[in-house]
């Protein structure tokens, strides 16, 4: 089980430049790159990826990002200043530009394969290649590893574009779907339900996309009708032993 980390009386961590002291790339620097990856990261079209652990993938930004929540308690557990979430290189590089981070964050993110298995059988039917190697992170990439508090963690946004595993998908996420994740992962959090935790929450004010949803007053099993929601990007910690 994940233990709360320490929390100490006050913040440690209070601007971007802060969170760069805490980088470590060590565990990602043990791992294969795709060896028919663009080192650039310019990966935005699906294709098979036939081997390595990660693609390195450009995270594509949402427009004229706004500020939505940020996890307060996760924030003090951390040593993150509140401030922190609404500042603007944070709010910048956590919904998706990574391109002017400072030293030593890396300007290129990374996404990964899996495969899936079930009771031992693997499966290729939802892979556009019938082959299983499109299966991976879709529209979720990493763009930063850090020890915190002696606690290494991998911090990912969903909803960042397009990666090879996006299936002909828009490598976006709403606003709706977003938040449910964010309250489902800290409500797992609360009742000590090992998970990967919610940092911060940011839509944007202008990007759009249609998505499936219900008529008013609908019976149906499946959504029957378009509707435009408001991208967003959400920041996922997965901790690493």
């Amino acid at each position: 089980m994940i233990k709360p980390l320490s929390q100490d009386s006050s913040p440690s961590v209070a601007t971007l430049d802060d969170l760069s002291s805490l980088a470590d790339y060590s565990f990602m620097d043990t791992l294969n790159c795709d060896p028919d990856a663009n080192k650039n990261g310019a990966e935005h079209a699906p294709r098979q990826v036939f081997s390595g652990h990660y693609v390195p993938v450009t995270p594509t930004a949402i427009k004229d990002p706004e500020y939505v929540t940020h996890s307060k308690s996760f924030f003090r557990e951390l040593g993150f200043a509140d401030s922190l979430a609404q500042s603007t290189d944070f709010v910048r590089m956590f919904s998706g530009d990574i391109a002017q981070v400072p030293s030593p964050l890396r300007t290129v993110g990374w996404a990964s394969g899996y495969a899936l298995s079930i009771y031992g059988n693997e499966y290729y039917q939802q892979c556009p290649f019938g082959t299983g190697n499109g299966y991976g992170d879709g529209r979720a990439l990493s763009v930063l590893e850090a020890v915190i508090k002696g606690q290494r963690w991998e911090m990912q946004l969903k909803g960042a574009g397009r990666t090879p595993y996006c299936r002909g998908a828009d490598g976006r996420a709403v606003l709706r779907s977003s938040i449910r994740e964010f309250l489902a992962q800290e409500h797992m959090q609360a009742l000590g339900v090992p998970t990967s935790r919610s940092l911060c929450l940011y839509v944007s004010e202008t990007e759009k996309v249609d998505r499936p949803w219900y008529s008013e007053g609908s019976r149906s099993k499946n959504p029957d009708k378009l509707i435009s929601e408001p991208v967003a990007i959400s920041t996922l910690l997965h901790p690493h032993s």
